[in-house]
């Protein structure tokens, strides 16, 4: 079955769709929750995209990619850098059948270089495919390049429980939120104990963990608004500005000034 995406259709000759994506700056482009036969890739290349699916949040800095398997259900958001506006990244849309071996859950990936390279080839494509054995060799050898791809640690699954994803989605809209662990229990109904079992069982990570892994990520969007790292490191409930530039860079491997710029 054929799919369109515009004027461009996904068929056995057309396997991949590689499309630029643009924003004047700020909030960008955003899509409601919806869902496809084809598996999708985003790619932003500077700002972050925010993606939200199969219970899965990731919010992606340039060197991710997000992942996003046949027909799951998925939104997503650009957040371009106010002071360079213009190209806000790339969406790969991928034939089911190109699809074997990628993960079954959504992830955010860190690209290789060669995989970046290989990216940067595939967007001079004529109306976003291959047209000859050489683009196709280019696609495969970057598809494999994603499936050995190492996974990103700012991935956050949400619980499935009701209560706790009222929880976890009152931490993600605001992560500097201090309620402790006897609070939540209390307002859930469920003890400390408890709590905390199942947020893990159902997450893979502690409510403190997840936290952090949240404030991160809202700090990444407030770096790429523009807002100092002082302002944002305050803003997300930190006691000092070093502490978030220690946590910043042992996560993302970079300072949050470097991010910013």
């Amino acid at each position: 079955m054929s799919n369109y995406y515009g004027d461009i259709r996904l068929s056995p000759e057309l396997p991949i769709y590689v499309a630029a994506q643009h924003t004047d700056g700020g909030a960008g482009k955003s899509k409601l929750t919806h869902h496809h036969p084809e598996g999708q890739m985003y790619v932003p290349a500077q700002g972050v995209i925010l993606i939200e699916a199969g219970g899965n949040r990731q919010v992606l800095p340039p060197g991710r990619l997000g992942w996003i398997p046949p027909y799951m259900p998925h939104s997503a958001s650009t957040h371009g850098n106010t002071l360079r506006p213009g190209l806000a990244g790339y969406t790969i849309h991928i034939a089911p059948s190109l699809c074997v071996g990628f993960p079954e859950q959504s992830l955010a990936l860190r690209m290789s270089p060669l995989a970046v390279s290989l990216l940067e080839r595939m967007c001079r494509w004529p109306n976003g495919s291959p047209t000859d054995a050489a683009g196709l060799r280019v696609m495969n050898v970057f598809l494999d390049e994603i499936r050995a791809a190492e996974p990103d640690p700012l991935h956050l699954t949400m619980p499935r429980h009701p209560r706790l994803l009222t929880m976890a989605a009152t931490i993600a809209q605001d992560p500097a939120d201090e309620t402790d662990l006897d609070a939540w229990a209390e307002q859930l109904g469920w003890s400390r104990r408890s709590l905390t079992r199942h947020f893990r069982n159902e997450t893979g990570m502690s409510v403190v963990e997840w936290r952090q892994v949240a404030r991160l990520q809202k700090g990444m969007e407030l770096l790429n608004g523009g807002a100092s790292v002082t302002t944002v490191a305050l803003s997300l409930g930190y006691d000092s500005v070093s502490s978030f530039i220690a946590l910043f860079r042992r996560i993302l491997g970079t300072t949050p000034a470097r991010f910013a710029a």
